[in-house]
Order: structure tokens, then sequence, then C-alpha cells
């Protein structure tokens, strides 16, 4: 027996009766399975008593009957419904002797059912840009930083020197882990540090000592550090300013686009430069339509599939840091800090996958043959790399996955409205962001 009710649209429960007679049953028999396996001092194996049998396993049967019995239940009645549950159920029996029948609760959630609204109200911005001359010196300019011998410099440090210090920090007059470097080389401008820490290295020579006052961002990545207030004992071992290279054939070689000429190599480096602009300005559109969808689909998201996509994103953290994810501490990529970005993959997911199945989409073998080849130029024998991906269904999946984002995306962005939103080329890339 059982009845329906509801906690919220996604939350469910279910009430079911097991049958004592039933439950009786299996219990003889796992008792009679323990007692003829079970060795117990005294007794042959298989000849102990059924009441000892029971005083030293009958809790744990009885137990593992119910449990069972729950699940059995619970689970043919979703399937004779059709009910999509998502995550694990939990049962709550109101007994635990077989005495009488048991009755139990099933709680658990379902998939939303949902109704995307209109594609015609969608709107967004879709950002345009262009690589200017500025941008190609200022790109320039950074590479040739990159390639740079740093030199000792005479007189005080200034915006893009590199001065190396020995610091320690102090919280409350105590020294803190992580607080103490040796020989660390700081540029000044860089934004590496945080807040205050390279303000506070100008107009320094070699030699000097000082006491840096700061204080750790609000969000700062160590839990007990955020938003402290610090001091950091700092001397100065040397003040170093880069050479830049000459722009010579030597230096377009180390850069990576070797060319003859300056003029070569500005041209070279524009038509890099477009690729990875229009690369990123397809990432960024795509984004806020996408944004955008979310924003206007509102509906109640099981919590469930956020656990497990905040499980996801953290295994993905530990494994980009290069730690076992197995061995992580609690305080060690917080799960609860993945919240927002997971509830963000999950409710779009739910809502681009509704739009499959309402549109009847099917992954483009253009799209995906395309996608291959992207990802197998690189290699020495792309064509072995194809191939591959052709003979490995999961990997396969995926590039169909992502070939049914395309088809959606182009989907939206031809049935929305955008206005365009014009952006440096810095912005854009992210660069000094």
């Amino acid at each position: 027996m059982f009845g329906l009710g509801k906690k919220n649209e996604i939350e469910k429960k279910l009430k079911f009766t097991l049958p004592k007679e039933e439950l009786q049953k299996d219990y003889d028999k796992r008792v009679a399975s323990q007692q003829f396996s079970s060795t117990v001092k005294g007794y042959r194996k298989g000849k102990a008593p059924k009441e000892i049998i029971e005083q030293m396993y009958g809790s744990q049967i009885k137990a593992n009957v119910i449990f069972d019995a729950m699940s059995e239940s619970f689970f043919k009645k979703i399937s004779e419904d059709n009910i999509q549950v998502v995550g694990q159920p939990k049962f709550d029996p109101k007994s635990m002797e077989l005495d009488k029948d048991v009755k139990f609760d099933a709680t658990f959630e379902v998939y939303p059912e949902i109704t995307i609204k209109k594609i015609s109200q969608l709107t967004f911005k879709k950002p345009i840009s262009e690589v200017a001359d500025e941008d190609i010196n200022k790109t320039i300019d950074n590479i040739r930083k990159r390639f740079s011998q740093l030199e000792s410099k005479e007189g005080k440090s200034e915006d893009n020197d590199v001065v190396k210090v020995n610091f320690e920090g102090f919280i409350d007059d105590e020294p803190f882990e992580g607080g103490k470097a040796d020989e660390v080389t700081i540029e000044i401008g860089s934004n590496t540090m945080i807040p205050g820490f390279e303000d506070g290295l100008k107009d320094l020579s070699k030699g000097d000592k000082k006491d840096l006052n700061v204080s750790f961002p609000d969000d700062y990545h160590v839990e007990h550090l955020k938003g402290k207030p610090a001091i950091f004992k700092t001397e100065v071992l040397d003040v170093l300013k880069p050479k830049l290279p000459d722009m010579n054939e030597e230096f377009f070689t180390m850069a990576g686009i070797p060319s003859k000429d300056e003029a070569e190599f500005k041209k070279t480096l524009k038509e890099r430069l477009n690729v990875d602009l229009e690369s990123a300005l397809t990432g960024m559109k795509k984004e806020r339509i996408f944004d955008a969808l979310a924003e206007m689909n509102e509906f109640e998201i099981p919590e469930s599939m956020i656990m497990n996509e905040m499980i996801n994103l953290r295994k993905g953290s530990a494994a980009q840091s290069g730690k076992e994810y197995e061995k992580l501490k609690d305080e060690e990529f917080p799960v609860e800090n993945f919240r927002v970005n997971a509830q963000k993959r999950v409710k779009l997911g739910i809502i681009l996958n509704k739009l499959i199945e309402e549109r009847e989409l099917k992954a483009d073998g253009k799209i995906v043959k395309k996608l291959i080849e992207e990802r197998s130029k690189n290699y020495k024998e792309p064509e072995k790399v194809v191939n591959w991906y052709y003979s490995n269904e999961e990997q396969l999946k995926n590039i169909e996955s992502l070939a049914l984002e395309e088809q959606v995306t182009e989907l939206l962005e031809k049935e929305g409205k955008s206005t365009e939103e014009n952006m440096d080329f810095d912005k854009v890339l992210g660069i000094n962001a």
C-alpha cells in the first residue's frame, strides 16, 4: 500500500506498508542461510541452534530484511509509475520490528518538469571587438617583457621594476603559516600580491627594510586569513629592471613567430590575435546567451543534482592542483564554495536538455567532424586521433554533446534578439582585467 504527498514541486514523498508475513518469511530464510554457513564455537559448522544465530545476527538480519524490502517496494513503484527520481531516496521506517506491518515514508527528489519560455523573448548583448595597432604593440611589449633579462639598477624601485625581497608576515604580532619567504622576486604593478603589498615596495633601494601594513581580501582563498589585517616585515635584497630583447630574428623565433623582419612578425601576430579574439568573442557571446536563457526560466533545482555537480567541480579543482581527491581535507576546496557555479551549470543543463528534446535536435555530423578535426590537428598523426574519436563511444558522445551545444547556441542566437556592445580587445581576452 502507498500514498503520495509532496513538500514542494521537486520533493516528493511516498508512503508504504510492508506486510509482516512477507518480512517474517524473508527473515526466517536468511536466518536459516546464516545458520548453515556459520561456525560457532562449541558447534560444528551449520549446527548451531537457531536461537544462538538469532542472538548473534538477528538484529543485523532484521535491519537488512527491512531495508531491502523498502528499496524493492520503492524502486518497483517508481518504475511502474515512470517517476524520474534524481539522487538517493531517504527511507523513514516507523518501526524495525517484524511482529507487525512496517510502515515507512520514502522522500526523494524528481527531475523538474519545466516549460521553456518562447525564445523570441530572449535578449542579450552581442560583444564585438577588433585588433587595433595599439593592441598589437601592447602584445609585443608583453612578449618582449616575458623574454627580458633582469639587471640590477641604481636608485629607488618604481612601477614595472622587480624587487627581490625577504618577508615575514604577522597577524596580531604572531607569525602565521605561509607568511614567510626568502629571496622572492615581485614585479611592482603585476597585482600578484595582496592589495597594498606591491605599492609598499615602491621607492625602496637595495638594503632598505620596511613594515607593510596590509589586509587580506575578504574573498582570500585561505579561510582563516580572509579579511585579516597583517604586517609584513620586508628587506630589499635587490632592485632589478627588465632589459627588453631587440626586435630581431632571434627574438621572433623565441616568441614562436619566426619572421624575416618586424613587418612580417606584426602581420603574423595580428592574424593569431584575430583568431584568439574571435574565439573569445564566441565564448563570451555563448555565455551571455546562456545566462539570459537561465534568467528568463525560473524553476526549482533538485538539491541532489546540485550536490553532485559541486562534488564534480571540487574533484576538478583538486585535479588541477595536482591533489588526490580522496586525500583532501574538508577545509581544502570547501564543497560549498562551488554551490553557485554548480547551481548555474545544473540549471542550464536542464534547460538545454529540454530544448534539445522539444526541437528534436540530433548532433550534426558536420559539426562533430569539425570539432574532432580541431582537436586532432595538433597531433603528429591527426588521422589516427580522428579514427580514435570515432571508435571510442564515450569520447564520441562527449563530442556530440558539444556539437548539440553549438547547435542550441545557434538556434538561440537566431531566434533571440541581440544588441551589439563594442568592447576593448584587452577586456575581451581578459588582459589586465
